[in-house]
């Protein structure tokens, strides 16, 4: 499956090319690539992945069918989302280079050094790891946080140091440009991440208080305490975190510097700069051969890894740009309308409420957020495209965290050894409880006139 795994990457640097080069060819060329890749990925994935992905591409053809839209137009709709697939694919970069470079072996050796000086706060500084590194590494940050409290801490409770891992990446969904929520909402709405970030950055805050209020109420049955009484020595190396820092204060404000200098929007950015960045940064350091051989092997692992992703995402583009295409969006706007009352607060909670239902039978928010996206608009609800915004990124970012289905949950299932199910009950209240009160935040932001 290797060569499936090129053929991801092809598709996503054509993707960067026709930004700065516009080619039809181009678009035709990574559209055709979307839609092979979806037929490879649709005999993989599992069942009721299978069931979402034909109702997505039976709903579209009809939608193409019945405006009779062109092939030409038909084709490059499962092209439509290689913006998010190259920011899953790309993004992983930056942490292979980090692997390489060492960079993740200095910082778990400074938390041995801390947790051999005496520190005892393994849950505070998991996610405050989680927290920062999350920002950049993705899903990778979970993986090697518990990696790391694994090798470094002397006594913590297992379940529960995972979960609390699991919830600081929730905090860095709610604001990261990393993510590929963040990116959706911005280019659905075409803003710039300076349009959204102050107010997606204060209810990240919101979000991390009430995950320090929430912590003290986690507890499983059958919890296991972790304890080595022989702690790792601090190894001598004593390698220094002054190159981590420079390399990540580099990447951070190269993408905001482009984010504002280019006219193009910031989930190109962030895939642009994670292909290119760790390149020549390997170049810089004499990293080059080993870079690429570690690029290698993760690109030969990528189809699979990302084989869910890959027919979902594919599926719900071709599904959006059909969508977009009807007079769908104006029925859909008066039903919610009518349903919540015409308050914009029962219909943001139902929003919400509703991509937190779906998600619990494997129904991914990237099909809610891009079909409310391609459906209304916000203006037509009185409400600004920030709002929208921010709006369906706390829809996304709660969904994810109670899914059985999502990226974090299996992860979080897989690092404690439990079923995807028991993670989403220990997290239910937590869940609802933030969805009700960033949802009022918001809302009172939006009546103070401030968004």
């Amino acid at each position: 499956m290797g060569w499936l795994g090129v053929l991801a990457y092809l598709a996503a640097i054509l993707y960067l090319i026709e930004h700065f080069i516009p080619s039809f060819w181009i678009s035709i060329t990574f559209s055709l690539i979307g839609a092979f890749l979806l037929i490879c990925a649709f005999f993989y994935i599992s069942t009721i992945s299978r069931i979402v992905v034909l109702s997505l591409i039976s709903v579209g053809s009809y939608c193409v069918y019945a405006e009779q839209l062109s092939v030409q137009t038909a084709v490059l709709g499962f092209g439509e989302n290689l913006n998010l697939l190259s920011l899953f694919l790309l993004i992983p970069l930056i942490g292979t280079f980090m692997s390489t470079a060492g960079y993740l072996s200095a910082l778990k050796e400074k938390v041995q050094e801390r947790e051999h000086k005496g520190s005892q706060h393994p849950y505070r500084l998991s996610y405050f790891l989680t927290a920062s590194i999350g920002i950049l590494l993705n899903y990778g940050s979970m993986a090697i946080v518990k990696r790391i409290a694994e090798e470094s801490f002397s006594a913590y409770k297992d379940k529960k140091l995972t979960l609390n891992v699991m919830r600081a990446f929730g905090f860095c969904m709610m604001w990261s440009p990393y993510f590929v929520n963040v990116g959706l909402v911005l280019v659905l709405f075409q803003l710039s991440w300076f349009d959204i970030g102050g107010y997606a950055v204060f209810l990240a805050v919101v979000y991390l208080i009430v995950s320090w209020i929430f912590f003290r109420f986690i507890s499983f049955k059958d919890e296991t305490l972790v304890q080595q009484n022989d702690r790792n020595s601090v190894t001598s190396q004593n390698r220094s975190l002054t190159p981590f820092y420079i390399f990540c204060a580099v990447l951070i404000t190269l993408s905001f510097l482009l984010d504002y200098l280019l006219h193009v929007n910031m989930l190109t950015v962030v895939s642009l700069v994670a292909l290119l960045l760790p390149f020549l940064w390997a170049v810089i350091n004499n990293l080059v051969k080993s870079y690429m051989q570690d690029v290698s092997e993760q690109v030969q692992h990528t189809f699979l890894r990302l084989k869910n992703e890959l027919a979902v995402f594919i599926s719900a583009g071709y599904f959006g740009m059909a969508l977009s295409q009807t007079d769908f969006g104006g029925y859909v706007s008066e039903i919610l309308f009518d349903a919540s009352m015409g308050s914009v607060y029962l219909l943001s909670l139902f929003i919400v409420g509703l991509t937190i239902l779906l998600a619990q039978i494997g129904i991914h928010p990237v099909i809610i957020i891009i079909g409310i996206g391609s459906s209304l608009t916000p203006s037509g609800f009185g409400v600004s495209p920030e709002f929208m915004a921010m709006l369906l990124l706390i829809a996304w970012t709660t969904s994810t965290q109670m899914s059985p289905f999502s990226g974090q949950v299996l992860m979080a299932s897989r690092l404690m050894d439990q079923r995807p199910i028991t993670v989403v009950r220990q997290n239910a209240v937590f869940v609802l409880v933030l969805a009700f009160f960033l949802t009022t935040i918001l809302y009172l932001v939006l009546k103070a006139g401030i968004i």
